[in-house]
This record gives structure tokens, C-alpha cells and sequence, in this order.
């Protein structure tokens, strides 16, 4: 045996080995579709190099025959896995049981020939004694061979023009995966061209799976081809509802999702391979184009790139975002569009162009202008038209008081006091509602000292339970809504009425209590109370008392708890009412840890007097 023939044969063995551990790892996998055709396709393979290897072992005529005729179980069930393969791999058409059937016939019918040869020589029509490897026969091909080889042939290109074209069109690992199965489906056909032309002598076909094992190896192992395939991002691409379009280096578009082609009204196909400013909406395609300038190169540090498969450098740069107008179908849509820039190795190679359909939130937020500007204007009427003829009584009321002393003068000045107290919060609850301004981090016994020193509150006296405590809030709504509590607290809880401020926590009981000698961290405080030990508030009217325009007392106007809710659901906290540990009322402020500031806190316990 020379040495051409032992290195044919060894070739051979590797292809079989490898071929069969490839096999055995993507069975594992067997539940998903890509996997399960390359355990079929690398199973093909081994059985093809694998029956050529024992054609060339054996001895007698009838074994080599019979050999042969194993092996072309391999020939026949290759192509066809390589194309379903390829097809599954890159997700370019559906792939029904009956198209695959449809696909086998031919291999099959092959297989039936090969097998029952004799009878009818249409795959061979002789079978001679050769010195050529590696059976040491000489076939002479019938027409049947021709015809199945022309129909692998076939199958090998489409497959190698969906792989070249998913190619042109992948980056990183996908570039790495699709150029080893390239070289992987491409080799052993190249020698079986060769051969079939009359090139070479050698039909070193299953020869050139050694190759081909090692380059799906490569996929498999280097590339992960079987824990990572583009079918699962296919998918997500095609089903997200955000719209997706893919732009390259020079703006054309290279891909677009479904939902991104209906946001545009683009029809897919015509638009791939098109500039944007020829397929995009002029809106569109303007903030495309003025938003790129300047992008050619990016600097990255370490820690803003990712190395991809093949040892390149990919990274993005800056997102930047607007809302356009745009007509789908002939209707008016609003979207956020949102666009990042694509680098490969620091060269812009792309943009990424996310959208999403807003219109709804447009509409709503118009509509929300609408109705900030009517309560705008109502506030201008209830400041103006209201207060200056309720002034111009006030002032009439105080003449007639140094001319008359009449309990009932009284009387008129408390009911113009409380208009005037109406009037103040109607236009806290129409100038401010529920906004509430960027958040600063302040400490809660200095917001609950402005907030005591803002109220009238007679005789009654405050205990600040606080410690420390912090929270990020605004500071201005939270003072409003602590003297709005403060007042209510004075005005249903008696003039004498003890106030106390603490803190409630994680646990849900209080952080801090006069029993005890100091808070503990504060930093996991649930929220604060304001309590009393005045009359409280019945079990059944607890829920009652925060709505608004709900008061027991006749001189109230029922919107201070109101207004005090509005505050606090402002913040995203939540509020509820119960009942003190000295039996008056107690008004519970809840927040999430996210919303405590970070660092030391000092805990202590003060009291103020009214």
C-alpha cells in the first residue's frame, strides 16, 4: 500500500470519527430542528467516509460491492441534509414534513437503484477491476448517477447561495459559524467535481469530509454552533412589536421586521438594499440623515466593547431618540424613534433603528395639555373673578364691624374666611394636582419643622420621632402635604392635641418611639407616620375621610386630605389611615426602599412645642 493510499485511507477514519462525535453531540439537542438535521447530515457523513473506508478493506468483489453500496446511503441522504440544514439554520423557508418527504424522493429512488443494480444497471452499467482507491474498482456511471448528481449538485448551490447571501449580512459569531459550514458543505463536493470531470483520477469525494468534520467541528465547538443559532433571533426579530430596521454603512436598508415594515408601510423585499431616503418616510429619512454626521469612527475603552467570535471588535455608540410623524395606511401615526450606531473594530458599519408605535400616548398626552390649559384657566377665574369681589366684601365687612358690634358680623367673617380657605386649595389642586418637581434628597424632621412653623396650631405641641431619616421627595409638595395633616390633626383632634412624626420600619412597626433609645437604620425605613392622641377617626370612615370634599367639621372644606393624597400618590407612595397607639388618628406614609437615599443616617428623638 503506498503511501497516497494509507494517508486516503486514514483521511477517511478521521472523517468517520469526527463526523460520528459531531453527531452524538447535536443529538443531544435533538428537540430542536437545526440540531436534529445535523445529527441526520453528520450521521450521512460518517456512513458515506465510513463505507468507503471498509470498500477499501475488504478483499472479495462481493464485499467491496457491498460496502459501496452502504456508503451510498450516505451519498444519497447528504445533499438533501445539507439543504434542510442550511434552510433551518438561516430560517429562509418553511420547512413542512411533506416538503422534506418531497425533497427525499429522489435520494430515495437512488438508493433503491443502487441496491438492485444489477437488474437494471442504471446507476452503474460496469464494475471493473482498477488500481484507483479506494475500493480498487472502476464504476462506470449509468444515467441514474447522472441524473441524482445533477439533483445534488442542485441542492449544494441553492444551499451555498442562502449560506453566502446570510453571510454578506451576518457579523461575529453567525460570520464565523456560516464560513465553517461553508467550507464544511463546499469541500467534499469541489473533489467530487473534480473527479466527475475527469480532473482527477482519485474520486477522493469522502475524502474531503475529513475536512468537512473538521470544519463543522470548528462550528460546533469554536463557534457554538449548536447552543447558539440565528433561528431563535430570527424569530424574535420577526415577532417583537417594536419595529426594527437595519441599515449598513452606506444607509441602505438590510433588514427590516414585519412590524417595522407596517409602521413604515414598506413592502420588505423592495425595500432591502435601498437607501433609506428612496423607501423611508421623509421624516424619517431627514433625522436619519442629520443625525449621522460625524459617526465614522468610535473610540471605545475596554469596557464599552464586546469581542465577537472572530476575534473582532463590535461595538455601539451613542443612542439618540425623537418622534416622528408618519402615515400608515393613510392614517396618522406618531412614533419614538430611537437610533443607534453599529461599529465593527471602531468603523461604523451600521445603524440600528428601533420603533415604536406611540400614538395613542401621544394623543392622550395632548389631550392632558388640553386639560392642564383648562385648569389654567380656571385657576386664572377662581384667582381673579372669585377673590376680588369676596376681597371687596371682606372690606365692606370691616367697615360695618367698627359701625356695629353684631355677634352675627362674626358669623360673615368666619364664612368669608372659609371661602377664602376654599379658594386656596381649589387652586392648589388645579395649579398643581399630582406634579411633583425633580426630587432632592432632605432630611424629614427639617421638612416637618417648616411644615409645624407654616400652620396655625393653637396650643397643640409636636414630637419629632425622626432621627436622621432622609427620603428623596420634593420638598416643597411634602411640606404642603405635612401642614395640610397638621392642620387637619388641630382642627378634629382639639387645640391641645400632641403631634407625633416618626418613622415606620421595614418590619412594619414604628422606627422610632419615645421607648426606645434609639432608631435603627433608618436607610431600611418603610415611611413615616403623623399621629395624635386626639379623638381619632371611626374604623368605617377611614377609607371616607381621603376623599375629596368629605369633612365632619362645618367650617372645613374637605379637600386638605385630598390634596394630601394627590402629594403622595405624586411620589408613588401610598397613604392609609388607622388608629394611634394613644387612640387618636394616625396617618401612614408607605415607600419603597428604592426611594431612600444612601449614607449615615443619626437617629434621635426631639420634641417642639406649638
Amino acid at each position: 500500500m503506498s503511501a497516497i493510499e494509507t494517508a486516503y485511507l486514514v483521511g477517511l477514519g478521521i472523517a468517520t470519527v469526527v463526523s460520528l462525535g459531531i453527531a452524538a453531540l447535536a443529538v443531544q439537542h435533538r428537540e430542536r430542528t437545526d440540531a436534529f438535521a445535523l445529527t441526520v447530515l453528520t450521521t450521512g457523513m460518517a456512513i458515506w467516509a465510513g463505507g468507503d473506508l471498509m470498500s477499501a478493506l475488504v478483499v472479495s468483489r462481493s464485499a467491496t460491492i457491498r460496502w459501496v453500496q452502504v456508503s451510498w446511503v450516505g451519498v444519497a441522504v447528504v445533499p438533501v441534509a445539507i439543504f434542510c440544514f442550511v434552510v433551518i439554520y438561516t430560517d429562509r423557508w418553511s420547512l413542512t414534513p411533506a416538503r422534506v418527504a418531497g425533497l427525499a424522493v429522489v435520494p430515495a429512488v437512488t438508493v433503491g437503484l443502487v441496491l438492485t443494480n444489477p437488474a437494471h444497471q442504471l446507476i452503474w452499467t460496469a464494475i471493473e477491476a482498477s488500481t484507483q482507491p479506494p475500493s480498487g474498482y472502476a464504476f462506470d456511471n449509468g444515467p441514474a448517477y447522472v441524473v441524482f448528481t445533477v439533483y445534488s449538485y442542485l441542492l449544494l448551490a441553492i444551499a451555498t447561495g442562502i449560506l453566502g447571501t446570510y453571510l454578506a449580512a451576518s457579523t461575529g459569531l453567525y460570520r464565523g459559524q456560516i464560513v465553517a459550514l461553508l467550507v464544511g458543505a463546499l469541500t467534499p463536493w469541489a473533489s467530487n467535481v473534480f473527479y466527475v470531470t475527469g480532473w482527477v483520477e482519485i474520486n477522493a469525494t469522502s475524502l474531503g469530509f475529513a475536512i468537512s468534520a473538521t470544519a463543522f467541528a470548528v462550528a460546533v465547538l469554536e463557534y457554538r454552533l449548536i447552543d447558539i443559532s440565528p433561528i431563535a433571533r430570527r424569530t424574535v426579530f420577526e415577532q417583537i412589536t417594536d419595529g426594527v430596521v437595519v441599515l449598513d454603512r452606506e444607509v441602505r436598508v438590510s433588514d427590516v421586521n414585519s412590524s417595522g415594515a407596517a409602521f413604515l408601510d414598506l413592502d420588505p423585499q423592495r425595500a432591502l438594499g435601498q437607501r433609506a431616503t428612496a423607501v423611508l418616510p421623509a421624516t424619517v429619512a431627514d433625522w436619519l440623515a442629520a443625525d449621522t454626521d460625524g459617526e465614522d469612527e468610535l473610540v471605545t475603552d475596554e469596557g464599552s466593547a464586546e469581542q465577537t467570535g472572530d476575534n473582532r471588535t463590535a461595538s455601539r455608540g451613542p443612542t439618540r431618540s425623537t418622534t416622528v410623524g408618519v402615515r400608515e395606511r393613510g392614517e396618522s401615526r406618531q412614533l419614538s424613534a430611537t437610533k443607534t450606531t453599529l461599529y465593527d473594530d471602531n468603523q461604523r458599519v451600521g445603524q440600528l433603528l428601533i420603533l415604536r408605535d406611540v400614538t395613542e400616548r401621544h394623543r392622550y398626552e395632548r389631550e392632558l395639555e388640553r386639560q392642564n390649559e383648562r385648569l389654567d384657566r380656571f385657576a386664572s377665574v377662581v384667582s381673579h373673578d372669585l377673590r376680588n369681589p369676596l376681597n371687596v366684601a371682606d372690606g365692606y365687612l370691616s367697615i360695618l364691624a367698627e359701625r356695629h358690634d353684631d355677634p352675627e358680623i362674626d358669623e360673615i367673617e368666619t364664612s368669608l374666611d372659609r371661602m377664602e380657605d376654599i379658594i386656596e386649595d381649589v387652586l392648589t389642586l388645579a395649579r398643581h394636582g399630582d406634579a411633583v418637581s425633580d426630587r432632592t434628597v432632605v432630611e424629614l424632621s427639617t421638612i416637618t419643622d417648616r411644615a409645624w412653623n407654616g400652620v396655625d396650631t393653637a396650643d397643640a405641641s409636636l414630637r419629632i420621632e425622626t432621627g436622621g431619616h432622609r427620603v428623596a421627595a420634593d420638598a416643597s409638595r411634602l411640606t404642603q402635604a405635612l401642614e395640610n395633616l397638621f392642620r387637619n390633626t388641630v382642627e378634629h383632634g382639639g387645640t391641645d392635641v400632641t403631634v407625633t412624626v416618626g418613622t415606620i420600619a421595614a418590619d412594619g412597626t414604628d422606627g422610632s418611639t419615645g421607648e426606645r433609645s434609639a432608631a435603627p437604620d433608618t436607610s431600611e425605613s418603610a415611611g413615616f407616620y403623623v399621629a395624635d392622641d386626639g379623638v381619632g377617626i371611626p374604623e368605617d370612615a377611614r377609607e371616607d375621610v381621603l376623599e375629596s370634599g368629605y369633612t365632619t367639621n362645618q367650617d372645613g372644606t374637605g379637600l386638605g386630605l385630598d390634596i394630601v393624597g394627590q402629594i403622595v400618590e405624586a411620589h408613588g407612595w401610598s397613604l392609609a389611615v388607622t388608629e394611634s397607639i394613644d387612640g387618636g388618628a394616625r396617618f401612614e406614609i408607605r415607600y419603597e426602599p428604592a426611594h431612600e437615599p444612601d449614607g449615615d443616617e443619626a437617629t434621635g428623638v426631639h420634641s417642639r412645642p406649638s
